[in-house]
């Protein structure tokens, strides 16, 4: 849902710039800022990854990163 609601913002700032100041119709002005103003919101109120693993290591340690999906 995440990712719909991405690509909607994006293609209202597109079109919005478009139709809106390329080709002067207001209404897609409206539509491209209030995209704007979503895209900068959730950008804002966008959750930060949590640490999960910290540890300091030393000169000839190694460590292995690996990335495995959520179940």
């Amino acid at each position: 849902m995440r990712k719909l609601a991405q690509f909607l913002v994006r293609r209202g700032m597109r079109v919005g710039w478009r139709r809106g100041v390329v080709q002067g119709n207001r209404a897609w002005v409206v539509v491209g800022g209030l995209a704007l103003l979503g895209n900068l919101a959730g950008r804002a109120l966008a959750k930060q990854e949590d640490v999960v693993f910290r540890e300091e290591i030393r000169a000839g340690e190694t460590f292995e990163v690996v990335h495995r999906p959520r179940d």
